[in-house]
């Protein structure tokens, strides 16, 4: 009996010893199962070029597959595709999207000082196996707006005609250009018939071209202008470019400005586009009458008919304004009226005539409003010729026969 008991607990006690070990053996087993048909999956799936599944293996045999849903197909074809005879147990495939990039706020500086921010919102996602994925960082540019400035350019048509009078004291200076010798030439005898030959300085140039509309009768405009200001405008400037004419100045007296004035209105009603003023002056003590008065009268002087004491009608213009001159400076200034001749002739004749010729003037003078007691006259003759003028030639012979005043 004792032996039969001896026996039994020796078939038991291996048989108890064997259950741990057997278990040990069929762990490793399984692991070396799984770990091998997980790695034959995967080389399955790189072969066919299907990425971004995970393969995870266990109980013998099942393969679950996770990623994204649009490889299930692909993945579940080359796994079944393996062979291995574990592979029709289960093979389960879990659908997930692919992890999507979290919010980010990136904020890019605009030009111009404008800070812009724009936002990037993720779609939901819903994640059945648990991944860790780094979101990549996404910086989105804002847009840059580029402005286009339409430039109009403007062509200026050169000046046909540019012609400049600047009166001083007895002179005129032309200075500029005008089209052509005729343009040149009215402007030239308009100066010389207003201030006198030896009184114009002439730096006109032509520069040759076809003349624009209106350009002769704007020149002609000119023309009548400087006539006007010849005898009432002391000191000043008319310019014009093409027909555009501008004025500016003095004139001897008040009425002489209104007088300028006209003329200049007179251009911009015959088509010129006329601008500025002449200016009327301040009431004038000694010395500036004295200028005034040389000034005017030595620009043509004072002229009369030949051999006698007959005025001419542009130097009674001359001594409209030299009479309001006069009136001007007040009943306290006197005037002494000297009259001269050249040398041609006997010098009685010549003083005589010379007087006569004074004695108008002051007649004229009066008739236009001077008080009689403020003029006083003399006649010279010859005896009084300009200095460093001998009466050589005609031109010096015409010098000395001339009116002058002088401001007592």
């Amino acid at each position: 009996m004792a032996n039969r008991r001896r026996a039994c607990c020796a078939w038991w006690l291996p048989t108890l010893l064997m259950v741990p070990l057997f278990l040990v053996v069929a762990g490793v087993s399984k692991g070396s199962i799984e770990s091998g048909l997980a790695s034959r999956a995967r080389a399955a799936l790189g072969h066919d070029g299907v990425e971004g599944v995970t393969v995870i293996a266990s109980n013998w045999g099942d393969l679950r597959l996770s990623g994204p849903a649009a490889r299930g197909g692909a993945a579940l074809a080359s796994v079944g595709a393996m062979g291995h005879r574990h592979d029709a147990n289960r093979i389960s495939f879990a659908a997930v999207e692919a992890p999507q990039p979290a919010p980010t706020t990136t904020t890019t500086a605009v030009p111009a000082t404008v800070a812009t921010t724009t936002t990037t919102q993720a779609p939901a996602t819903t994640t059945v196996v648990p991944t860790t994925t780094q979101a990549p960082t996404t910086t989105a540019a804002a847009p840059v707006t580029t402005t286009t400035v339409a430039v109009t350019t403007t062509t200026v048509k050169p000046a046909t005609v540019d012609a400049t009078a600047a009166i001083a004291a007895t002179n005129v200076t032309l200075t500029g250009f005008v089209a052509s010798e005729a343009e040149k030439a009215t402007i030239v005898e308009a100066a010389v018939a207003a201030f006198g030959a030896a009184h114009v300085v002439d730096q006109l140039t032509i520069r040759p071209g076809a003349p624009g509309a209106g350009i002769d009768a704007a020149v002609a405009r000119l023309s009548a202008v400087l006539a006007a200001f010849g005898t009432t405008v002391d000191t000043g400037r008319a310019r014009l470019v093409d027909t555009a004419l501008s004025v500016s100045g003095t004139a001897f007296t008040t009425q002489a400005a209104a007088t300028a004035n006209a003329a200049v209105a007179a251009a911009g009603a015959a088509g010129v586009v006329a601008t500025g003023t002449v200016a009327a002056p301040a009431a004038p003590d000694r010395a500036t009458l004295q200028a005034r008065l040389q000034g005017l009268l030595g620009r043509t002087g004072i002229n009369f008919a030949s051999g006698s004491f007959e005025i001419t009608p542009e130097s009674d213009a001359i001594l409209t304004t030299a009479a309001q001159s006069i009136v001007a400076g007040g009943p306290s200034l006197s005037i002494e009226i000297d009259g001269h001749t050249d040398n041609q002739g006997s010098a009685a004749s010549n003083r005589l005539l010379s007087q006569q010729r004074a004695d108008a003037v002051k007649a004229n003078l009066a008739a236009k409003g001077v008080a009689a007691e403020q003029l006083t006259t003399a006649g010279f003759g010859p005896d009084r010729p300009l200095p460093g003028n001998t009466n050589a030639s005609d031109a010096e012979r015409a010098a000395n026969r001339r009116i002058e005043f002088i401001v007592l």
